[in-house]
């Protein structure tokens, strides 16, 4: 594939979506990642770190990602991890209970960990299709998790264009239902100088799975990690304002504040409180929200005969507030969600 550019590259994958083993798909679309200039830059310093020639291996990047994949194996996880740490945006941290470098992990050991995450994310609808892939920072472990997301059922046109009599353009007659699944990205970063645990995931149980099984990769102890609740805040950004979709037990739910902390740009923690809060989140959700980090959202929960709502507080990484009511309530929409995590002890105020 010399010579073509990372669009044609991209459009290739996309295309063989669903042709190629996953393994290999799940490859490709990672050697992908690394063949902007970018990308070059850091197999280039990853090479110097490792004491290989990486500028020997080509002028094009996508000719330097591939032969580092096949003939340098430890120079692209090198650099591809350090491309992850560098982008990471969103995670949730985990302190062990001790500073410690457990080593490499052994292959048959990850097999053993996509064997059990496969597991939970079958269980949860989410096929049982799941890939880890390893890689070191200096004194970091980075671990790629792909898995399949929930089905999605899109409105598709099928087959071309018909031309209809006294009609101007092309119209397409056949319409169908198209349902797929997506694939996630989860991450996790193991810092043995720190002792600490990185997360970026999507739900509160998948922050909870990666927490007790890395805890047994890296450790043997499941516990490792801790055992607090675990409160996740991306299911705001992946279902919008889906999340206040109607639970057994809830006549209504509505999202009336949000607390987000910048990094980037305009430094520095917002607070937004409004009844009326998705028109204002909407036009921000897949732009500026995406670039901050959610600390806290706030609900109004009505319950059937009641007029006044219960005020419930979710702030991640592990505390939910609302006051003495029973938590059988409020806990289940919750978990339905994707908020708070179903295993473990039960979150109080």
């Amino acid at each position: 594939m010399e010579g073509e550019d990372d669009g044609t590259v991209t459009e290739w994958l996309v295309q063989c979506a669903g042709v190629l083993p996953a393994a290999l798909s799940d490859d490709l679309e990672r050697i992908d990642e690394l063949t902007t200039d970018g990308g070059a830059a850091l197999l280039m310093e990853a090479g110097a770190r490792l004491g290989v020639d990486v500028g020997a291996l080509g002028l094009d990047p996508l000719e330097v990602a591939v032969r580092a994949f096949l003939d340098h194996r430890e120079v692209f996880e090198a650099a591809y991890g350090r491309q992850l740490v560098a982008a990471l945006k969103g995670t949730t941290e985990f302190v062990g209970r001790a500073r410690r470098d457990p080593g490499h992990p052994e292959m048959t050991h990850i097999h053993a960990l996509e064997a059990q995450l496969g597991q939970h994310f079958e269980a949860r609808a989410r096929s049982a299709h799941c890939r880890v892939s390893m890689g070191r920072d200096g004194a970091r472990l980075v671990f790629t998790i792909a898995h399949g997301a929930l089905v999605r059922a899109d409105e598709a046109l099928d087959g071309a264009a018909t031309v209809v009599r006294d009609s101007a353009a092309p119209v397409y007659l056949a319409e169908r239902p198209l349902r797929y699944r997506p694939q996630r990205r989860d991450v996790v970063i193991y810092d043995a100088e720190a002792g600490q645990l990185r997360i970026r995931a999507g739900d509160a149980a998948s922050l909870h799975a990666y927490r007790r099984n890395f805890g047994t990769l890296l450790h043997r102890d499941a516990d490792w990690f801790g055992t607090e609740p675990i409160v996740s805040l991306e299911p705001l950004v992946r279902l919008g304002q889906a999340v206040e979709a109607p639970t057994r037990g809830l006549a209504a739910v509505r999202l009336v504040g949000l607390v987000v902390r910048y990094t980037l740009g305009e430094r520095g923690t917002v607070a937004i409180d409004s009844d009326d809060i998705w028109p204002f989140l909407a036009a921000r959700m897949r732009g500026e929200l995406a670039d901050g980090e959610l600390l806290e959202a706030i609900f109004h929960m009505y319950r059937p005969g009641i007029s006044a709502p219960t005020r419930v507080c979710v702030r991640a990484p592990n505390r939910v507030e609302y006051g003495k009511v029973d938590d059988t309530v409020f806990r289940p929409f919750l978990e339905a969600r994707g908020f708070l995590a179903a295993a473990g002890p039960r979150a109080g105020g």
